[in-house]
């Protein structure tokens, strides 16, 4: 397996310095790919084509299958793998897969919606969450870190490409296509347990530290409430989250 692919180990190689921005900017919009690293993620991606394949072990058994799904193949030595890598154990191959992209037209009747949310790991946490309740899909307001942020596809254990979402979505955005949309407050919203929900709902869930923005607690359709022990004054945003959309999942799903 592979030695009928090109072999890079030179650092100052033109495709390997555009490959490098890629994986560390992916986030970038003139970037086309996200890259996924480690077996674990690329087994959970199998039906969906590599756009490049970089391995540096080319007699590992596992890459037969992921170089058949490849449209270009290409073994890097080991410094190579080790400088584009962007975990802190590197593994010793790196697929690179186009963005995925979506329309209104499919998003689903119950959203998410992330406001300013600064860290990748609870945006992530919010896919996984979202793709394990099988009815969710996420908008992501302006302010927000990027969905294609590398730490954010790693978070979201590859629900990224199947969990439907939109970026620098606003709330009008949101009203306009008639989702009644219910602010997460700490305090003075309906009870989540004992709220009734219609469909097409958002529920907003705001930045880590400064909560939900203003416009959106005075202008959403409803408020809700988690209940909390006395003295507690929030939830981290991917619990707020995970409590609503397993809440939704209870009350609605078959």
């Amino acid at each position: 397996m592979g030695l009928g692919s090109p072999f890079l180990e030179s650092r100052h190689n033109p495709k390997f310095k555009q490959w490098l921005e890629y994986a560390k900017s992916p986030e970038d919009p003139d970037c086309p790919w996200v890259p996924v690293e480690g077996w674990k993620q690329l087994a959970d991606l199998a039906e969906l084509p590599i756009e490049l394949l970089l391995f540096s072990e080319p007699e590992d058994p596992r890459l037969r299958p992921l170089a058949k799904r490849a449209r270009e193949s290409v073994r890097v030595s080991s410094r190579l793998m080790q400088i584009i890598s962007q975990v802190d154990s590197p593994q010793s191959v790196l697929a690179f897969i186009r963005k995925p992209h979506w329309e209104w037209s499919a998003m689903t009747p119950w959203v998410i919606h992330v406001d300013r949310l600064q860290d990748p790991g609870n945006l992530g946490t919010l896919f996984r969450t979202a793709r394990a309740t099988g009815l969710f899909s996420l908008t992501v307001s302006a302010g927000a870190v990027s969905c294609f942020s590398a730490k954010v596809v790693r978070a979201s254990a590859a629900s990224l490409f199947s969990v439907p979402f939109l970026e620098s979505v606003s709330l009008d955005d949101l009203l306009h296509r008639e989702y009644q949309v219910w602010a997460t407050t700490p305090e003075e919203g309906e009870r989540l347990f004992d709220a009734r929900f219609e469909p097409p709902c958002a529920f907003a869930i705001g930045n880590e530290g400064a909560g939900l923005a203003p416009e959106i607690e005075q202008s959403a359709s409803r408020r809700l409430t988690i209940p909390m022990a006395e003295r507690s004054e929030s939830l981290n945003a991917a619990v707020a989250g995970a409590l609503v959309m397993y809440e939704v999942y209870r009350k609605v799903a078959p």
